[in-house]
């Protein structure tokens, strides 16, 4: 037996398992006291006086991010010589975005559940974990450059606080631009992506030793051989970032009055804070972090909109993928796989 027994396993994983309960109770906690600061009155006013007409414009931005998301999966899918229908990668995306967002670290909880419903959907394995290793790599590092915009226009507001979170953004593009380097120099020069004392650890979790082989493989295609559409790829994450900001305009514009744009940048900043933070669901950070930027920018009225605002955008981003798992469950069981 090669696997951990599970007498060992269990008490390993009980520490995890009690910081993840102890900090969903401590953004509960946080939770309950920015409602109880903000009053429940004011609260129910601010949602009562949305404008229906700007959330529906906002269901179709949304829309429109969802299907350039898969849209550019499917790119890289495509150079690698497979394909799917364009509904499994519609549907594996919003499903990693669902689980993403619901669980702590950075949305980056989702990307092993989308290169199982790709390899479901009919892609060999290799290539879909490839593919989602480079299609998230491109996204974070758009995500930094707008991050350091935010961070340049929330400058105007607060000069002091925008360079403690540019100091923040820095160290992570630094950490992503080293982690890329990594992987580039050791695919480039015959080796695995995967270094040999972590892949008994991959094997335990259920990568065999084939996959990681041809996930090597599809990422020296990729990188390689396909680095024009690897940098295509890299500016639609640019312009898809740009359409995400619209989506933050359009739902800010339901509730009223839109902040100013060094105010509005802080927001997106606290979003991307909160959602790095390991929080499940970043329940309380995501409404923490907009009191915050809202106070700091001396608009304590507007933290209450901010706060539903970020809210109500990540419950729109998340039902969907939710709603798709639940179809695909459904349907297994309907339709029961023949045993072999």
């Amino acid at each position: 037996m090669t696997g951990i027994p599970r007498s060992t396993a269990a008490p390993r994983r009980e520490p995890f398992r009690l910081a993840q309960i102890a900090l969903a109770l401590l953004g509960a906690t946080l939770l309950a006291l920015l409602i109880r600061r903000a009053g429940v009155a004011a609260i129910a006013e601010t949602l009562a006086r949305v404008r229906p007409g700007f959330l529906a414009l906002d269901v179709l931005v949304v829309a429109v991010i969802f299907v350039a998301l898969a849209m550019r999966w499917r790119l890289l899918a495509r150079a690698l010589g497979c394909d799917a229908r364009f509904g499994t990668f519609l549907g594996a995306r919003l499903a990693g975005l669902s689980i993403g967002t619901l669980t702590p670290g950075a949305k980056l909880g989702g990307e092993p559940l989308r290169a199982y419903l790709l390899a479901r959907g009919g892609i060999a394995a290799g290539p879909a974990v490839a593919t989602v290793i480079v299609d998230r790599g491109v996204e974070l590092l758009a995500n930094v450059v707008f991050a350091l915009i935010y961070c340049a226009l929330f400058a105007f507001r607060d000069a002091t606080a925008a360079a403690r979170v540019l100091a923040v953004v820095v160290a992570a593009g630094a950490g992503l631009g080293f982690a890329v380097r990594f992987g580039v120099k050791r695919l480039a020069s015959g080796r695995s992506l995967v270094p040999a004392r972590f892949r008994p650890l991959l094997e335990r979790l259920g990568a065999a030793e084939r996959v990681l082989a041809e996930t090597d493989h599809a990422l020296r295609e990729l990188l390689f051989d396909h680095r024009r559409i690897v940098f295509a790829t890299l500016g639609w994450a640019l312009v898809t970032n740009a359409v995400i900001f619209a989506d933050y305009l359009t739902i800010f514009a339901a509730f009223g009055p839109l902040p100013s744009l060094p105010d509005l940048a802080g927001s997106m900043l606290g979003v991307g804070l909160a959602h790095a933070l390991p929080i499940p669901g970043s329940l309380g950070a995501l409404e923490g972090a907009q009191a915050a930027v809202f106070r700091l920018a001396g608009a304590p009225d507007m933290a209450i909109v901010a706060a539903s605002v970020a809210r109500i955008r990540d419950v729109v981003w998340t039902i969907p993928g939710l709603v798709y798992l639940g179809l695909l469950a459904l349907g297994r069981r309907n339709n029961p796989r023949p045993e072999t």
